[in-house]
């Protein structure tokens, strides 16, 4: 939301980033990324509403590993200053953060790569969501959309608690967090109104993510023979979560 303070945005998405840095179960997502590159031919990444950078620092690493090597383009329809000039100094090793405004739903001719869009597909609406995977189809371009959803039974009783989760994750991680600024520390242990909307973001996010139906449901106008669909879920190694994806690429024929 654009009403939503930029200094609020900027410690919410730099806790986020770091949280998901934690996260190990990326490395379960690498088989969908060697097929949806191989397909498209591409060997670069951009990636969408990327906050403050989102699990790249550590999967590109993952994805090296595992013999993709990548270049990373990150944009935002709200680009993170502090994160663009983070990765000015490090461009050279392959991630970029562009400063420029990106519309998922309407992205530049010239970033040309693989789409990737972590745990932001569930902030647009179906008409919005279709807009997105209609964009990279009538472009021809691979996209990979991949969200933590709730894993049952446990995954409910995680929501319930989630809100003192959050605010307590905030409390013990904010220290180690960079950069470590004043305004930093007054919003989230002072007047912690950070924490509490991410609190709130969280519950919604969760709820809001879209089903492997609904998700079958928004790309059945782009059911063609030279543009293919994977949809599913994965695990990501803890017993609450799973990934909900899904992957499109082109196809020759």
């Amino acid at each position: 939301m654009s009403w939503y303070p930029q200094a609020f945005r900027r410690i919410q998405t730099d806790y986020l980033q770091f949280v998901t840095t934690l996260n190990p179960g990326y490395t379960k997502l690498i088989p969908l990324f060697t097929k949806a590159l191989q397909e498209a031919r591409t060997t670069e990444i951009v990636d969408l509403c990327s906050g403050g950078t989102g699990p790249w620092l550590r999967l590109r690493e993952q994805l090296e590993q595992a013999g993709l090597k990548v270049t990373i383009k990150l944009t935002d329809k709200y680009p993170n200053p502090d994160a663009a000039q983070k990765f000015v100094a490090i461009a050279d090793q392959g991630v970029e953060y562009l400063a420029e405004s990106v519309d998922a739903t309407k992205v530049p001719a010239h970033l040309t790569g693989m789409r990737t869009l972590f745990e932001g597909f569930h902030h647009f609406e179906p008409n919005q969501a279709q807009l997105i995977l209609q964009d990279a189809y009538q472009k021809k371009v691979a996209i990979g959309i991949f969200e933590a959803s709730l894993k049952p039974p446990l995954g409910w009783l995680f929501l319930l608690l989630s809100p003192l989760m959050t605010v307590a994750g905030y409390y013990l991680m904010t220290p180690f967090i960079k950069p470590i600024t004043f305004a930093r520390f007054f919003w989230v242990y002072l007047l912690p109104i950070v924490p509490l909307t991410t609190s709130w973001d969280g519950v919604v996010s969760l709820m809001r993510v879209y089903t492997p139906k609904e998700l079958r449901e928004l790309t059945k106008p782009f059911q063609t023979k030279d543009y293919n669909w994977e949809i599913g879920q994965l695990s990501t190694g803890a017993p609450i979560f799973e990934f909900t994806y899904l992957v499109g690429y082109p196809l020759e024929v």
